[in-house]
């Protein structure tokens, strides 16, 4: 197994690969990782378990002319390919060049592994090409395939949230779409509304699509959530995408009915909208009510968690992919969860679980938001922790990297015996 990430082990995010790696590692005899975004002289961030093998492609500068140059000196028929095939298949201008750097890059960065990674599988008759997003991991799995000379191995790849809308990307666009989705044997959408997406944008290959929902890792301490005092947590990146700043309208408007809480937020982001999202609560919310905690690894998430007793989880996201790794999380810490029901997250509603119901509209009002809180601080202890049981249920049935990471890797391992 051949895995591609972005940066992991380096660099933040992924988390969800530090439940799904050692099911990995149980169907397959070697887990190779290439880490895409990795750059020279970068130190991981994260052990990786006995039996993975990290091939770093210790690039100069992933936007830099360096890389690009490199390539075209050292391979100007690959480069005059690459840019033959980016005018045949671009819409427009933008997209030629969008398509053009990403089709570089991705193909530098599988020069840079090839050998290694030629080395390593030398002797190895089943290989899967594993890329776990559908940008650029999925470009570099497709393209080493095809430098390694394996046109029979599988190529797979996750298409979560930022890699499959479109129209989260600051363009509007993501480069070589079509390519990736004709030269994968299969695309494992987060949630049925990821899928769908697919379905209806890129019809073609709608037979290559399954839906393949990520796990997380088992909690520490569960169930320590309690009612009161009334502590709010919240995780994420913070982003435009995330809206923050609507999670601190309805945390004001609820302070405004006269409700004493607590609010803590893990994650950070780009430092100038950090700063105005952090302006914006000083602003809003009584002073010494809040907290920005920053940038905490999975682990370091589950350890806060366990000191930490919080009454309700909330996130306030516009799309998302899959049911978010911070919302799987709360879950199993047995917080009740307060939500945007966008992408992947409607699933909840099909819970079969009788957890507190959380789920807001995308556009809901401070004021809805304030109602469906004090709908739950409203209830008494017992029911309280009946909420909080039904949601660590939820997650061990249906969020579990044992359930789903399992399953997924038995089914890339029976991929493989095909070739």
């Amino acid at each position: 197994m051949v895995v591609f990430t972005s940066a992991y082990p380096y660099g933040h995010g992924e988390e969800f690969l530090d439940g799904e790696i050692p099911y990995l590692l149980t169907e397959f005899d070697r887990v190779i990782v290439v880490p895409t975004l990795q750059l020279r002289g970068q130190l991981p961030t994260r052990r990786v378990l006995d039996g993975v093998e990290v091939v770093a492609p210790e690039t100069r500068g992933r936007r830099g002319l360096i890389e690009l140059a490199a390539l075209c000196a050292r391979h100007p028929l690959t480069a005059a390919r690459l840019l033959a095939r980016t005018i045949r298949g671009a819409a427009d201008l933008s997209a030629l060049r969008d398509d053009l750097q990403f089709d570089l890059l991705s193909t530098w960065v599988a020069l840079r592994v090839r050998r290694r990674l030629g080395a390593l599988l030398e002797e190895v008759p089943e290989v899967v090409f594993y890329g776990f997003w559908l940008g650029e991991p999925a470009r570099v799995a497709l393209e080493t395939r095809r430098l390694l000379r394996r046109p029979l191995s599988p190529a797979v790849a996750r298409a979560n949230g930022f890699d499959l809308f479109a129209e989260r990307s600051s363009r509007g666009y993501l480069p070589q779409r079509p390519l990736i989705l004709s030269g994968v044997d299969r695309v494992y959408a987060a949630s049925e509304p990821a899928q769908a997406y697919l379905q209806a944008r890129y019809p073609e290959f709608s037979e290559k699509y399954r839906v393949a929902r990520i796990g997380t890792t088992a909690p520490i301490g569960a169930g320590n959530s309690r009612r009161l005092p009334v502590h709010v947590v919240s995780c994420c990146y913070i982003s435009p995408v995330k809206r923050v700043p609507m999670l601190v309208d309805g945390l004001a408007e609820l302070q405004r009915h006269g409700v004493e809480l607590r609010w803590s937020h893990i994650g950070w982001g780009a430092e100038d909208y950090v700063s105005e999202v952090i302006a914006y609560a000083r602003e809003r919310l009584e002073p010494g009510t809040f907290e920005f905690l920053g940038h905490m690894e999975s682990d370091e998430v589950r350890r806060w968690y366990a000191a930490n007793p919080a009454t309700f989880f909330s996130q306030m996201s516009e799309s998302e992919g899959g049911l978010a790794a911070s919302i799987q999380e709360a879950l199993a810490q047995g917080l009740p969860v307060i939500v945007t029901s966008v992408g992947g997250v409607a699933v909840l509603a099909d819970a079969e679980q009788q957890m507190f119901d959380g789920l807001l509209a995308a556009d809901h009002t401070p004021t809805e938001f304030a109602e469906r809180a004090e709908l739950l601080l409203a209830v008494d202890d017992s029911t309280y922790r009946s909420y909080a049981a039904a949601a660590m249920e939820y997650w061990q049935q249906n969020c579990s990297a044992e359930v789903r990471a399992g399953g997924f890797a038995a089914g890339l391992r029976e991929l493989s015996r095909r070739q």
